[in-house]
């Protein structure tokens, strides 16, 4: 069975060091919990469900139920907030929604870089 970690990050379109540094693990511990050489630690496996918005047992394969209630809810509450860019992305063709997709990730490391720098400088403050 191949890892569903695995298979959420490449949907999300993420590499191993982005999501490792993302809960705090190293790349080479998520590649052995991808592979299953390593039994996942309970705090990790809490850390992804709630990175994902899914439940440990679907993460575990215990389950094919991504979300339970409340997951489900959160998610739908996403969606009706991000509806309208939803619909743009969704009429998009593949082309502009990999540029798209790679925008945003782009922006998104950037921002994770400002704030560990805000931080950074808030703990030399210190």
């Amino acid at each position: 069975m191949e890892s569903r970690i695995k298979l959420l990050r490449e949907k999300r379109g993420l590499i191993q060091e982005i999501l490792a540094a993302e809960i705090g693990i190293t790349q080479q511990m998520l590649s052995k919990y991808e592979k299953d050489i390593t039994i996942i630690k309970v705090d990790v496996l809490k850390k992804l469900a709630e990175y994902f918005n899914v439940t440990t047992d679907y993460l575990l394969g215990i389950s094919d139920m991504k979300r339970d209630w409340t997951g489900q809810i959160k998610m739908n509450e996403t969606l009706d907030e991000y509806y309208d860019l939803i619909e743009v992305y969704r009429r998009m063709d593949r082309y502009d929604k990999e540029m798209v997709w790679s925008i945003m990730q782009t922006v998104g490391k950037t921002a994770e870089k400002r704030k560990k720098g805000m931080r950074n400088d808030k703990s030399s403050d210190l």
